[in-house]
């Protein structure tokens, strides 16, 4: 059985390893990007100001500045309890839903440019009357993307109707 200790240190690398991810990922900044972290870990209750001050060993000022800014991009969102003053952090709903439909919108995009560069191929060949491109269809790849965007349609109507209809 782990220790107490253990766990803790577990925590910290996954919300490590997260972090840098999300930096990358979601262009956040180093803190910013560990405060999603933590509050993924915990979204059940949410965390405190001063809980994320101690555990992510960063400045009251670093910790608030990031706070907010997470907050104004919707990614996050806080309450209260009765009879306690502290905010309470969790990650918010419309933050998610707007990671997925960035992330739909840049495969249609891709989607979209790659039937242009197949249509180029294919009207080059002909205007050429010889085959300038071997592979005029990138299918396999296309398909992927055509697949990746049914996926986040269909996430993104779940997410909709059923995960977090409660939260809104």
């Amino acid at each position: 059985m782990k220790s107490i200790q253990e766990i803790e240190k577990q925590k910290k690398i996954l919300v490590e390893e997260y972090g840098l991810f999300l930096e990358k990922q979601a262009n956040l900044t180093p803190i910013a990007a560990r405060i999603y972290a933590v509050l993924l870990i915990e979204k059940k209750n949410g965390v405190t100001f001063d809980e994320l001050v101690v555990f992510l060993g960063a400045s009251k000022s670093t910790i608030s500045t990031n706070l907010k800014n997470l907050r104004d991009t919707e990614m996050i969102s806080y309450h209260t309890k009765p009879n306690d003053r502290k905010k309470y952090f969790t990650l918010s709903s419309s933050g998610f839903l707007s990671r997925i439909k960035e992330s739909l919108k840049m495969y249609r995009m891709e989607q979209k440019l790659l039937i242009e560069v197949n249509a180029y191929r294919v009207l080059s060949n002909e205007v050429h009357k010889r085959r300038v491109y071997e592979n005029v269809q990138d299918t396999p790849y296309l398909d992927f993307i055509d697949k990746t965007i049914d996926h986040l349609e269909q996430l993104i109507h779940l997410v909709e109707n059923t995960c977090f209809r409660n939260i809104k």
